[in-house]
């Protein structure tokens, strides 16, 4: 990281390298220039000599034109002492980036490469949220697809209920249809089979009263005790 933080740097140096050669240099030539106001007062000055005495602005001009033009002579070149200054500000600017580099990278190339492990636990965690959601998702839709079939199945297994229980209670109606018709049929012959036998037992007590009138009007006493003894005769032979 630290190299990174190099690579990024080291091209910002020259970059601010050079534009402080360049603000070193027009530092120094607007210094040079500062002399040019000077010299034009002392050309005024040597003016204003030359009005108030002749004689003297002669010496005087000659004088103002040479130191003008000594003036413009040294600000026309870069001295040594100015190229020294540009040399120990150059180094000086060097050894605060330098200094900076040195204890300021590693805070910056551990700020960058905490940033970046922020950056890529933030990404991990949103995929672990996507996937999550993913997972959800798929598990939704599986559990929807089963409650489907289930739904379906329930149905199914409704409808076959149901078709049982009718057949079921379309057997158990016509079972006591049946009974009840066996009922039916039983008690009505037992009706008849009474009935019979109460239509017998009333003609048998009508025949019985008949000839009892019968016999009580046309039989003699002979012939009751002749009929008395048969019957006596027939009861001994039964036993």
């Amino acid at each position: 990281m630290r190299g990174k933080v190099t690579k990024i740097v080291l091209p910002l140096i020259l970059f601010v390298l050079l534009g402080g050669a360049a603000f070193a240099l027009a530092s120094a030539q607007a210094g040079e220039g500062h002399g040019g106001p000077a010299a034009a007062l002392a050309a005024d000055a040597g003016h204003s000599a030359v009005a108030a005495d002749p004689h003297a602005a002669a010496a005087g001009g000659h004088g103002a034109v040479e130191g003008h033009g000594d003036a413009g002579g040294h600000g026309s070149s870069i001295t040594s002492a100015k190229l020294k200054d540009l040399f120990w500000r150059t180094v000086n600017f060097i050894a605060l980036l330098i200094i900076l580099i040195k204890f300021l990278a590693k805070p910056i190339g551990n700020a960058l490469s905490g940033r970046r492990q922020q950056v890529i636990n933030e990404l991990e965690t949103l995929q672990e949220k996507r996937n999550a959601a993913e997972r959800s998702y798929k598990e939704f839709e599986a559990r929807l697809a089963g409650m489907e079939k289930e739904m379906e199945g329930i149905v199914q297994r409704a409808i076959a209920q149901a078709e049982n229980e009718k057949v079921k209670i379309l057997a158990d109606a016509e079972k006591a249809a049946e009974d009840i018709k066996r009922q039916a049929e039983a008690a009505i012959q037992a009706e008849v089979v009474e009935a019979k036998r109460a239509l017998r037992d009333d003609i048998a007590d009508q025949a019985a009263a008949m000839a009892k009138e019968l016999i009580v009007k046309n039989l003699t006493p002979e012939d009751q005790v002749k009929i008395t003894e048969q019957y006596l005769d027939r009861i001994g032979a039964v036993q």
